[in-house]
């Protein structure tokens, strides 16, 4: 890999400081080759170097840099004979994606949002297990709707929640389930009369939505309820910062772009891009 580099270095009719940028940029493609060769890679293997610099917190302008100079190396390569096509032609570097209008929930607040929860209760007991799956495994309100008992499994080892969301007609994604999450699952089935896989995971509450799969507005009324009560009701908090707080606080753990892609199900490494740029922000403003 690295004769490819300085073999392409040499033929550009650059400045040294552009001829230094390639230079840099191509080192951290060589670095996540291992220094193996860059012969025989397709778009696929491109798509997931994109995500490895996306993990690394690049702006998007650092980012498009790196993904050109990959692209230009190819294109030498190609008119080498080195190489039959450019894999990384099509890929693409991010434009600085749209902002969330909602705001994520704090660690702090995120404690205090289940400290409001009366859990001595049964309907207390639900709303935990119903707000974990939201603020810490991202669950989207008709995901929680569509959710059934059965739905909760077993895959490799760990326990996961199959889910169907919007404009989904099945239920082939999941989401893996913290120990955090599961115990407040286990406790709430564990208080349930009725354990047949195709009954809804949550019921609704009261005399006309008792024993009737909850609502999208029955989940919004508990959740603004329980920000009311926790005193963190502000403007930009919603019951959608729910699913926005569990990314934030999955990224500030340590999760790679590739784990939030997969916890929100997100179609597309620039949609979980956004979230890594708004936790970097998060963080330069708690170092002020």
């Amino acid at each position: 890999m690295a004769d490819f580099i300085d073999d392409f270095i040499e033929s550009l009719n650059r400045r040294e400081t552009t001829k230094e940028t390639y230079r840099k940029a191509l080192r951290e493609f060589s670095k996540w080759l291992g220094g193996t060769s860059p012969i025989g890679l397709t778009s696929k293997d491109i798509e997931k170097y994109k995500e490895y610099i996306i993990s690394k917190n690049l702006s998007p302008t650092s980012m498009s840099a790196y993904l050109t100079a990959v692209r230009r190396l190819y294109e030498y390569l190609l008119s080498e004979g080195r190489v039959s096509e450019n894999p990384a032609k099509k890929v693409k570097g991010s434009s600085r994606p749209r902002r969330h209008l909602t705001e994520p929930l704090t660690r702090v607040e995120v404690h205090s949002l289940f400290s409001a929860i009366d859990t001595s209760s049964e309907i207390g007991v639900r709303d935990v297990a119903m707000l974990s799956l939201m603020a810490r495994s991202g669950l989207s309100e008709i995901e929680i709707i569509r959710a059934n008992l059965g739905d909760i499994n077993n895959r490799g080892g760990k326990t996961v929640i199959y889910v169907q969301g919007k404009n989904k007609d099945k239920k082939d994604e999941y989401v893996i389930l913290t120990p955090e999450v599961k115990h407040a699952l286990d406790k709430y089935i564990s208080q349930r009369e009725s354990f047949k896989e195709s009954d809804p995971l949550f019921w609704g509450i009261g005399n006309r939505a008792k024993n009737l799969r909850v609502t999208t507005r029955g989940i919004r009324a508990r959740v603004n309820h329980y920000f009311e009560l926790s005193g963190i009701k502000r403007k930009g908090i919603t019951p959608y910062s729910l699913r926005h707080t569990a990314a934030i606080l999955a990224i500030e753990d340590g999760a790679t772009v590739t784990e939030v892609k997969q916890m929100l199900r997100l179609k597309t490494v620039d949609a979980a891009l956004v979230y890594f740029e708004e936790a970097q922000e998060i963080r330069n403003k708690s170092i002020k």
